[in-house]
């Protein structure tokens, strides 16, 4: 192994290191302040910026100075209005949220958030490791054939010489987007409620299609290439799965040397395939299910399972979601079109986040089809 080799291993290290810390502790972004966190407003961050683009006021106040921050990290935007979202205000915990397309906000007291139903997202809970802050393409070196060893036969024999072998995991941008309108008499008279709205929704439209491609991914038409789509992971015999099946899952992830991480092992599948293994025995005559605990959260032979609709329907799968690493290229950003319909005053905002995934070792899944 060359002096490059040796470098290139110990930078995807400490790069995936640094991922997995990030699984504890989300990118700190430009080390906001918790009060700074609390005041920021996605909405005044858009008022704001549609005022400078239509009446050349000042882009001012803790939201532009966030900006501007980034800008300073990841280059200016090429769009003037385009504004660079910290990643700390993604995470915070968000307000109680308003209910449709914002017009009963106005001049009301909000006591509760009617959510748009959506499918639950679990893979980072899971343990997929993600590279915050990159800037360009991501090359990780990967060793996919070790040396040989060899007996000696007597003291004279002579070692027969072997390399071990390398690959590279490449990832480059993958941009996906959402689009949403909101008025500019909601700017204006919404109580800070109202923030949760926009937010909330682009944020969520954004998290679950990142994590959809996660898991279902094709790999072409712009989308990253997800875990069932990834050649040479293992299969189970999906029909009249049962608990021979659930341990053959185990078994085909151990057998190829792939559990990396046992803490972060785990089955996906969907609610009505977790139904069924609660309604189905380990074994005849006993009253202990294959799928323990609620259908939303439950566990198989000592394994947290999760249910959520982004698994397609009669899939199962198991794996080491640690060997999934999820690149993250620059910030969420948002860009403004104030002249969407400029008559109505309804403003156009459009969220862009660029990401892709990598799958370490194909051998650390295994997914069963058609199960029954």
């Amino acid at each position: 192994m060359d002096f490059l080799q040796q470098a290139q291993i110990k930078k995807a290290g400490e790069l995936l290191n640094s991922a997995s810390r990030q699984e504890q502790k989300i990118d700190n972004g430009i080390g906001l302040s918790e009060r700074e966190i609390r005041s920021y407003s996605f909405l005044t961050a858009i008022g704001k910026k549609h005022n400078s683009i239509i009446r050349h006021t000042t882009f001012d106040g803790v939201e532009a100075e966030a900006h501007r921050a980034l800008a300073a990290k990841l280059g200016e935007p090429v769009s003037s209005g385009t504004i660079y979202i910290p990643s700390e205000i993604l995470y915070r915990d968000l307000t109680v949220g308003i209910l449709g397309a914002g017009g009963a906000l106005v001049g009301l007291k909000n006591v509760s958030f009617i959510d748009v139903l959506r499918n639950r997202t679990v893979v980072f809970k899971l343990g997929v490791q993600r590279m915050p802050g990159q800037v360009q393409q991501i090359t990780i070196p990967k060793q996919s054939g070790a040396a040989t060893h060899y007996w000696l036969n007597t003291e004279a024999t002579d070692i027969t010489e072997s390399q071990p072998v390398f690959a590279q995991v490449a990832l480059t941008p993958k941009t996906v987007g959402a689009y949403t309108e909101v008025s500019r008499q909601l700017l204006l008279q919404s109580n800070p409620a109202a923030e949760s709205i926009v937010m909330s929704d682009v944020a969520s439209v954004l998290g679950v299609a990142v994590t959809d491609g996660v898991i279902n991914g094709t790999g072409a038409s712009g989308q990253p290439l997800g875990v069932l789509n990834t050649s040479g992971i293992g299969t189970v015999s999906g029909p009249s799965l049962a608990y021979a099946g659930l341990v053959e899952f185990q078994q085909d992830i151990s057998d190829a040397n792939a559990v990396l991480n046992p803490d972060t092992l785990g089955y996906i599948t969907t609610p009505s395939v977790a139904g069924l293994l609660k309604g189905r025995q380990r074994f005849t005559g006993s009253d202990s299910p294959l799928w323990r605990g609620s259908l939303h959260t439950g566990e198989i032979e000592g394994v947290p399972a999760y249910s959520t609709k982004q698994v397609p329907a009669a899939v199962m799968i198991y794996g080491d979601w640690s060997q999934v690493v999820v690149a993250e290229w620059g910030n969420l950003a948002i860009e403004i079109n104030p002249f969407t319909d400029f008559k109505a005053g309804i403003i156009g905002v459009r969220a862009m986040w660029s990401v892709d995934v990598a799958i370490r070792h194909a051998e650390s899944f295994s997914v069963a089809t058609s199960i029954t």
